[in-house]
């Protein structure tokens, strides 16, 4: 209809558009308030977890002397100024050794000076959780596989408490869901000749 003659080349080729980033990241930092019932050998801790984006409207925390807040970032946390703020630092991906966790929570320690705990599952089962004062705490969890921030969660309430962690046979209650039984022992300090 217009009479224009054809193009001299072929069409231009359709670019290639990237693929989306998925709509939801994973949670990298939680506000979490623990619960410590019981007391003696066998105390209980209740653990909730709030994303920290939203802890602001997640409702009133509860205030008595039996629940403690902190804030935990994993170790992929994009905001530096939570993890400069964090109590307790998680590492996401379990280390492939012993060694390698207790590496990565003396690090992790000496670069963010203000928190107090950083923990990590080891590959094939167990946590160890590195306290600032240069102790560490193995814990073993039943049931499935969990986020190594429980674990540390149930640490941090402990000595909240004024209850040690070498021996401690705790139930672990994950919000409304499910109870975990855990057994915390401190981890013998290397012996210096």
């Amino acid at each position: 209809m217009l009479r224009l003659p054809e193009p001299a080349c072929a069409p231009p080729v359709s670019p290639v558009l990237a693929t989306p980033e998925p709509p939801a990241a994973p949670v990298a930092s939680w506000q979490v308030t623990t619960a410590v019932t019981g007391s003696g050998t066998a105390p209980a801790v209740t653990v909730h977890r709030v994303p920290a984006a939203v802890a602001a409207y997640a409702g009133p925390h509860p205030n008595s002397p039996a629940h403690h807040t902190h804030l935990a970032c994993a170790d992929d946390e994009r905001d530096h100024r939570l993890t400069e703020s964090a109590s307790v630092l998680v590492r996401r991906d379990p280390a492939p050794t012993a060694v390698g966790a207790l590496r990565w929570i003396e690090d992790t320690l000496a670069r963010w000076p203000g928190s107090l705990l950083a923990a990590s599952a080891v590959h094939g089962g167990g946590f160890l959780i590195g306290l600032r004062d240069g102790r560490v705490v193995e814990a073993a969890v039943t049931g499935p596989e969990l986020d190594p921030g429980l674990p540390a969660a149930v640490v941090y309430a402990c000595l909240s408490e004024g209850i040690g962690p070498d021996g401690a046979h705790v139930t672990l209650r994950i919000g409304e869901l499910r109870d975990e039984d855990a057994v915390l022992r401190l981890r013998p300090l290397p012996r210096t000749a």
